[in-house]
């Protein structure tokens, strides 16, 4: 007879940052990546945004794959469906672990979570159950978790300020899949950015946040 079993052990989790956290750092974003990308190149996208008082943390997912026939190409996924509940604890304690590694508990300033496609829902389930403190939650380009819907009155996904930001050309997020989200986000009070564009992240659509106090 096969039977199942597990064990936990410990691993080596890999995470990028831009910028410089410091006494002058007024905002603390965390940026999760979408399924097939790395970390690094995610974080990228995030570079027209830097200035010397926002610290930003890409960290990027346990599981990594080569993306491409000829293996030279690597890309990160959060969880699969195969052993989902053992994953998705796995990344819930590493996104807490690397928030106690920089000291987040005694920041003055503001601190952001964002997901992007498949980060959305990670980050999600993180916010839910975290301990940890965080103001702001950016649903981009991306669906929460389908198990925190409906939104519970005492779901800590209500307690952050939310954003949902969208390209309007993008192909995962149709006009139906946007009703039904609007429908069901509707206790998390979103606020709304779309800009003209595909799956991706657009800069310009984060430039009022970050300059937000």
């Amino acid at each position: 007879m096969i039977n199942e079993n597990h064990i936990t052990v410990s691993k080596t989790a890999r995470y990028y940052t831009l910028g410089t956290l410091n006494e002058n750092t007024q905002q603390v974003w965390i940026v999760i990546h979408g399924f097939r990308q790395s970390a690094k190149s995610f974080l990228t996208e995030f570079e027209p945004l830097a200035n010397s008082t926002t610290f930003f943390i890409a960290p990027e997912a346990l599981n990594r794959f080569y993306t491409d026939k000829d293996g030279q190409q690597v890309g990160a996924t959060w969880m699969t469906r195969e052993d989902r509940l053992n994953e998705i604890k796995d990344y819930i304690n590493y996104l807490d672990t690397l928030y106690a590694n920089f000291n987040l508990s005694n920041f003055k300033g503001t601190i952001t979570a964002l997901g992007f496609s498949q980060g959305v829902p990670t980050v999600t389930r993180w916010l839910n159950v975290t301990q940890n403190k965080v103001h702001r939650l950016i649903v981009y380009a991306g669906e929460v978790a389908p198990e925190l819907l409906p939104v519970k009155e005492n779901s800590r996904l209500t307690e952050t300020r939310n954003y949902f930001v969208c390209g309007n050309k993008d192909k995962f997020i149709t006009a139906e899949r946007l009703a039904m989200a609007k429908t069901a986000y509707k206790p998390l009070n979103f606020t709304e950015i779309f800009f003209e564009g595909k799956h991706e992240i657009n800069a310009d659509s984060l430039r009022s946040l970050v300059a937000e106090p």
